[in-house]
């Protein structure tokens, strides 16, 4: 059969259109290896894996969604001055009119040696967003926690919302005092001690706790809730013995040198002959800082935002089977804010209600550093992830106090110059502190665009301070402590999702 010339013309036309347009890619290709697909250009290489599986271009949006439980290592923090020397109150002065030696007081220490905040988990949320196309990509996350809060009451007396505290021994029912026995212990000296340091003679005050020339005949009969302007006095109460009198109590301060002037006495001024008060100084008492009640409180929280470039570094090239392993390697920037606040509001003794709040955010910035492995075996894929932050820490640290509701200077039982104080500080520092996260994470993925997944993450932040080693117990104001700088440990348990478009 003879061809014309116009039907070779048009079968070469119809051979050089196939040869050169794109037609929908085939499973199977007859004379060639099965399970591969390709754009039907004939002379590209072919887009097989050594698995005999067809190579899938990684590209497309992520979003990870987890569930933080996460842990911050405690401090060993003591409520209090450590380096201040507190003897216990001197009742009785020692006198060249006493028989025997009075025995030396013994040293107060800070009642409140380990408080809050200890090592405990709190809860928060990780959530970030991606896009990779052929091996680069971009990653945004976002930290929102974990939040850590943690409260606990100290002391032996009772609340005064007139319960007492847990575990403690009951009122003496037998104590009829200034106010009820359901609101708090006789005398008020206080059972939690908190030593602060002070200016010289700030604790000094006339006291009124015997009964005037009884001494210790009767002994003490009243404490820091017997002051003018709140509570009168109490009757002694009936002896029953042969004589079976009731002695009054006398609203004198002592005269602790034995110099029969009771803090002060009514003289005639030698020079103008006038009726004067001379003050005996000789008589002031040095008065111990305790309360009935310490309620401390502590938060934590970290907050963060990173955005990183990403690449992929691909194992293509390798003349092996099975190459399930990929590294991923990025650069970028994060921002880490670590709140911490640290407060005890206190009740009861000289001072009356007094509180400290205090506030110490470290704000870390700086360039980061990650490499991520990932192994993926059909439905799973396990990885780990390093990470790295030179990071730059400016600290802000705040604090509001108020300090002595109760105190009025110069009253009897009361400190001769102290009075209520209310204070605000602010101070900003600035450290390096690097920043290292271990990312540990294993998926199980639903279909190819959903996965539960479940892991572990630690993190180690250097040289930051915490709100509650920067505390000056100082009276009457508080102020700043400069501890020096700490490291913090983060660990924990994270649950999430993570979908795949």
């Amino acid at each position: 059969m003879r061809l014309h010339t116009h039907q070779i013309l048009a079968a070469f036309a119809l051979l050089l259109a196939v040869m050169s347009a794109r037609a929908p890619a085939q499973v199977n290709l007859p004379f060639g290896p099965e399970n591969y697909s390709h754009d039907f250009q004939l002379f590209a290489p072919v887009e097989i894996d050594l698995d005999n599986e067809p190579y899938v271009d990684d590209h497309g949006y992520m979003f990870n969604y987890s569930k933080l439980a996460w842990s911050f290592s405690g401090e060993r923090v003591q409520l209090g001055d450590p380096d201040v020397v507190v003897f216990a109150e001197q009742i009785y002065k020692q006198t060249s009119n006493d028989e025997g030696i009075r025995p030396a007081p013994y040293q107060i220490l800070n009642g409140l040696q380990d408080v809050v905040p200890n090592a405990g988990f709190g809860l928060g949320d990780r959530y970030e967003i991606g896009y990779r196309d052929r091996g680069n990509g971009w990653m945004l996350g976002i930290l929102d926690g974990p939040l850590q809060q943690q409260s606990k009451a100290y002391g032996m007396s009772a609340t005064l919302q007139g319960s007492s505290l847990p575990n403690t021994p009951p009122i003496d029912p037998s104590y009829t005092g200034p106010v009820s026995a359901d609101q708090l212990y006789a005398f008020g000296f206080g059972s939690v001690h908190v030593n602060f340091a002070t200016a010289p003679g700030y604790l000094l005050g006339f006291r009124d706790y015997l009964n005037y020339l009884s001494g210790a005949t009767i002994g003490t009969q009243g404490g820091p809730l017997l002051y003018v302007g709140n509570y009168g006095g109490i009757l002694e109460p009936a002896i029953d013995d042969d004589d079976d009198v009731t002695i009054p109590f006398f609203r004198l301060t002592d005269d602790i040198d034995e110099d029969g002037i009771p803090g002060a006495i009514v003289i005639i001024d030698p020079v103008t002959g006038l009726l004067t008060t001379m003050t005996d100084f000789d008589d002031l008492h040095e008065f111990n800082i305790a309360f009935d009640q310490v309620v401390v409180r502590t938060r934590a929280k970290m907050n963060g935002v990173e955005a990183m470039w990403t690449h992929d570094m691909t194992n293509r090239h390798y003349q092996a089977k099975h190459q399930n392993n990929h590294i991923e390697l990025g650069v970028g920037a994060r921002y880490i804010q670590f709140e911490d606040y640290f407060s005890f509001l206190a009740n009861g003794g000289i001072m009356g209600q007094s509180f400290s709040n205090t506030w110490l955010d470290n704000q870390i910035v700086g360039p980061q550093l990650r490499a991520r492995w990932v192994n993926q075996r059909q439905r799973w894929r396990v990885s780990g992830t390093t990470s790295f932050v030179f990071g730059y820490n400016v600290q802000n640290w705040s604090q509001e106090n108020g300090m002595g509701a109760e105190l009025i200077p110069g009253a009897t039982n009361r400190l001769l110059y102290g009075q209520p104080t209310y204070s605000n500080h602010g101070l900003q520092r600035e450290e390096f502190s690097p920043v290292g996260e271990l990312r540990l994470e294993a998926a199980y993925y639903l279909t190819q665009a959903f996965a539960l997944k479940a892991g572990y993450t630690g993190m180690y932040v250097g040289n930051i301070r915490r709100a509650s080693t920067s505390v000056r117990y100082y009276l009457p104001d508080m102020g700043f402590r400069d501890s020096g700088t700490q490291n913090l440990i983060s660990n924990g348990v994270d649950f999430g999702v993570e979908f795949v478009y």
